[in-house]
């Protein structure tokens, strides 16, 4: 990120409560040709949600919540399920209350961001996506609430109340919560996203204030430091406070709220360890700003990364810094001597056989996510967001991209394994589909899902099924399996009745389950 003419990271290590290096790495706004430091202001998205916790466990000390409250208790326009979601589900990602970003994607409306908006989506919805505290799964909805409970105890605003109670006593001069789309924040770094023929561009917030909770924390390194040095000096909060931000969530079944094999995540932040070290850290992305922060409570280390834009890999540098300080403390970096022997790994010539074996769609009955591999000649490609190689290592061992790998389980082909750094999955095989335009014709229509207020059409254009939702084209349904479509990260399946005719479909989004249309043309 050392480049004159690019945007970068604004990096900070810190030991003892004080800032030990501190540094930008490229230029805050290209414009105006103006460098990142360590005071330029960046958004640092989801890293924000540990502020909103903070700000929410303020309030239980003041007697005014409790955290295993259930949040109906608050917003009793909630469905009764909202009865068995406790402020300590929402906010540590085992709610599994449907994600408002998500919800908001199907319905084609254009987003101010405002509240109104934003609690209509979320009290609106009919369900969770899982039994409350059955299972970890990432959502803002949880977050969202958390800002505007904030306001009903109070009758301030989250960015008001953090300023007052968090900010301020800890001299966070340059912090603040973002308020609206057209508010002046003094040093703030623009974001940008690079082009794919070269160059970049910027990749700003459009939203109003409705983020704040969820992320819409803008900071610097320098500031950031303070914040980092509260979690041992306590002037804002207590040991008990901090005892809950850093214990991971148990499950209902008294497991961990595990979001990697390392990680659990506890109250607005994830508590793990990294090389045989205890650490607690959160990742932050939004718009064309990208961060990370890792923080070594045993050693009263830390590392910061803040970006401005959205090809960084904030996270990696966080990793690489600390290891830099710390290495001699760590255990063997195993996972990036894995990653850097799997992508160094030179490409195996294969059979025709074992390249059909590979090849087609493979779906993770837990996610509901596919996994598409196509032949092309003699050329893999797995088919998703973009097409990417696939390179045969030998062994029935593939590379996907950069940094995951691919594997044949030794059950006869029917399970493929895909590890990364963080993770392992497991997806079975399922019966690929190729439709005629005829074929497609028959699931064109209208439907409805009365609780995101959307009605979303399918049409058949120049051979391809497309997805229409309030005007606006959202995009192409691939058949991938009978009855099954994939819309970028979405996967589809048509529902029917028991004579066969059409009835609707049922959406697998990532941070949204099961969440059904119904066939009203």
């Amino acid at each position: 990120f050392d480049q004159s003419d690019a945007p970068g990271c604004a990096l900070g290590v810190y030991q003892d409560g004080r800032l030990l290096y501190a540094r930008g790495y490229g230029m805050a706004s290209l414009e105006h040709g103006i460098a990142l430091t360590p005071r330029s202001v960046l958004d640092v998205g989801s890293i924000s949600k540990q502020f909103t916790a903070m700000a929410i466990l303020l309030l239980e000390r003041d007697g005014k919540l409790r955290l295993d409250d259930p949040i109906r208790k608050l917003f009793p326009e909630m469905p009764p399920y909202a009865d068995g979601v406790t402020w300590r589900r929402a906010l540590s990602q085992t709610s599994g209350l449907r994600d408002l970003w998500t919800l908001w994607g199907m319905t084609g409306r254009t987003f101010r961001g405002d509240t109104v908006d934003a609690l209509r989506v979320i009290t609106r919805s009919a369900g969770t996506n899982y039994a409350p505290g059955a299972r970890y799964l990432y959502t803002n909805s949880g977050w969202i609430l958390a800002a505007q409970a904030v306001y009903r105890l109070t009758g301030q605003s989250l960015a008001q109340f953090a300023e007052a109670r968090i900010f301020a006593p800890l001299g966070m001069r340059d912090t603040r919560f973002f308020g609206d789309n057209a508010m002046v924040i003094p040093g703030l770094a623009t974001a940008y996203a690079p082009e794919s023929g070269g160059g970049y561009r910027v990749a700003r917030n459009t939203y109003d204030g409705a983020i704040a909770g969820a992320g819409g924390v803008h900071t610097t390194i320098e500031d950031f430091g303070r914040w980092l040095d509260n979690y041992d000096r306590l002037i804002v909060g207590d040991a008990a406070i901090v005892r809950t931000m850093t214990t991971p969530t148990l499950l209902a079944d008294g497991s961990p709220a595990r979001s990697t094999l390392s990680q659990a995540y506890a109250v607005g932040l994830s508590a793990g360890t990294l090389r045989g070290l205890p650490v607690v850290s959160h990742g932050g992305s939004w718009a064309g700003y990208r961060g990370h922060f890792l923080r070594f409570p045993e050693q009263r280390f830390a590392v910061a990364t803040f970006c401005n834009v959205s090809n960084a890999g904030p996270d990696t540098l966080a990793r690489q810094v600390a290891g830099i300080y710390l290495g001699d403390r760590m255990e063997p970096d195993t996972t990036s001597a894995w990653v850097a022997a799997l992508d160094a790994a030179p490409a195996a010539p294969i059979t025709a056989v074992e390249r059909q074996a590979i090849a087609g769609i493979w779906r993770n009955v837990a996610t509901g996510q596919v996994q598409r591999i196509r032949l092309t000649g003699d050329t893999l490609f797995s088919i998703g967001g973009e097409r990417t190689r696939v390179v045969p290592l030998g062994g029935g061992r593939f590379r996907l991209g950069r940094g995951t790998e691919l594997r044949l389980a030794t059950d006869g082909g029917t399970r493929l394994l895909t590890r990364t750094a963080i993770d392992t999955s497991s997806y079975v095989r399922a019966d690929s589909v190729a439709l005629t335009v005829a074929q497609l014709a028959a699931y064109a229509g209208d439907y409805r899902n009365d609780e995101i207020e959307a009605t979303q059409s399918w049409r058949v254009e120049k051979g391809e099924l497309v997805v229409y939702a309030a005007g606006r084209r959202l995009g192409t349904l691939d058949p991938t399996y009978r009855d099954g479509f994939v819309r970028g990260g979405t996967v589809i399946d048509v529902t029917r009745d028991t004579r066969g005719r059409i009835t609707g479909f049922v959406v697998q989004a990532g941070r949204v389950r099961d969440l059904p249309f119904t066939r009203v043309r």
